[in-house]
């Protein structure tokens, strides 16, 4: 296949890997530590503030909201604040720590949004392109009951839940989570790469028309993924690593945890109207070139998310180096279509590409389902990752408690 680029005819596949790992070897790790050059001031926090921070983590643990909690605040680009509370689980005794890795779920997807800008940025995947240009298989694609759609559906409705493909509420396996399914009374094992997801959406059909209506889940960012597979060549989990996670040194944020880190994990728990409850389901070692889910699959820790956070508080600048242009992170912070106003969980005035679009001007936030959560506020010079590993519910009170203790410190 004939890689897309731009009118200069800059930026080809060989060109774009080679700068890749140019700047992945370049920047090692330690980006959070070097963010302070990015940054032109940063707010130093009073005793009093962070006591306020710290009593938002103590509060849950002590409600029995969740055994335990990490905050990590960033001002100026750098972090201020870095603290965890409470236990690993409600009967051990273990501590958990900034150093606990979490599953972060749904906070994927604003990293893997950040990935495609960088390749629209680069003329590698256009965001505006139609699907169909990296995928012919979506060549003609049906609407079920409907017949072939008649809406060009383009990338950019894959990363913000527009596509036509399932969502988390939609009948049906949206989220190819399990080892097999039930289909007309008959097991049929579930796929195993993307390839064969997206292969298997096309074949069910479209369930509306592209643009019409907003329907969150992972099925978007999954195509997505697929593009980016087929047009550098490589599974998507690399691709990641080589030309984001690796330059902002997230060495610890995979898709592939190894046994060592899934024994690490804090316990997860569902809440129930008894309390929160350990989630039974067990966590399998991934196989290597297995089904991953770019919208809700990754592992990491405070640390890495902060490094991520901080190089959209730095527009695009991670470690003294641009690795992306803020006037590409700033189509992230704005809905799209530019009128639409549904958003994911934890509301918002409308999503963006991987961000739920909090107010004009780079407010965005994003919760991930295991419990935690991420935002920026550009416009106020601040940002934060909350991890737990207790699923939204009881604990969602967390949410706007944290936000107006941080309002208090970086105003209103």
């Amino acid at each position: 296949m004939t890689t897309p680029h731009d009118s200069g005819g800059a930026f080809t596949r060989r060109y774009w890997l080679k700068t890749a790992a140019l700047a992945t070897a370049a920047a090692g790790t330690g980006v959070l530590s070097r963010a302070a050059s990015d940054a032109s001031k940063t707010k130093e926090l009073s005793d009093a503030q962070r006591a306020a921070l710290r009593g938002v983590l103590e509060e849950t643990v002590a409600k029995k909201a969740a055994p335990g909690a990490s905050l990590a605040v960033l001002a100026g680009g750098r972090v201020v604040f870095r603290e965890a509370v409470g236990r690993m689980d409600f009967e051990g005794e273990r501590p958990f720590t900034v150093d606990a890795p979490c599953s972060i779920a749904s906070v994927s997807k604003p990293i893997s949004a950040t990935f495609m800008v960088m390749l629209d940025e680069r003329g590698i995947v256009k965001l505006d392109d139609p699907v169909e240009k990296y995928l012919p298989e979506f060549r003609g694609v049906r609407v079920q009951k409907q017949g072939e759609a008649k809406t060009t559906m383009r990338v950019w409705h894959l990363l913000s839940h527009r596509s036509g493909l399932p969502g988390n509420a939609d009948m049906g396996d949206a989220r190819p989570h399990r080892a097999a399914r039930e289909v007309n009374g008959k097991t049929e094992e579930l796929d195993t790469t993307l390839a064969q997801v997206t292969n298997r959406w096309i074949k069910e059909g479209l369930l509306a028309e592209p643009g019409e209506r907003f329907a969150y889940g992972s099925a978007g960012y999954m195509v997505a993924a697929r593009i980016a597979e087929v047009v550098m060549g490589k599974r998507y989990e690399v691709l990641l690593n080589e030309n984001l996670l690796g330059p902002l040194g997230m060495k610890h944020t995979t898709f592939h945890p190894d046994a060592a880190t899934i024994a690490a994990m804090p316990a997860r728990y569902q809440p129930t109207p008894k309390g929160p409850q350990h989630d039974t389901r067990t966590m399998p070692l991934p196989v290597a070139d297995g089904l991953i889910n770019p919208a809700g699959g990754l592992i990491s820790r405070l640390d890495d998310i902060g490094a991520f956070l901080a190089l959209h508080a730095n527009r695009g600048m991670a470690g003294g180096k641009r690795l992306v242009k803020a006037e590409s992170l700033e189509r992230m912070y704005r809905p799209h279509p530019p009128k639409a106003t549904e958003a994911a969980d934890g509301g918002g005035a409308g999503y963006g590409l991987g961000w739920n679009v909090m107010a004009p001007g780079g407010a965005a936030r994003h919760l991930g389902a295991s419990g935690t959560m991420v935002w920026i506020d550009l416009r106020k010079g601040h940002a934060g990752v909350l991890l737990t590993q207790v699923k939204w519910g009881a604990a969602k009170p967390i949410i706007p408690r944290l936000m107006r203790e941080v309002q208090t410190v970086f105003g209103a």
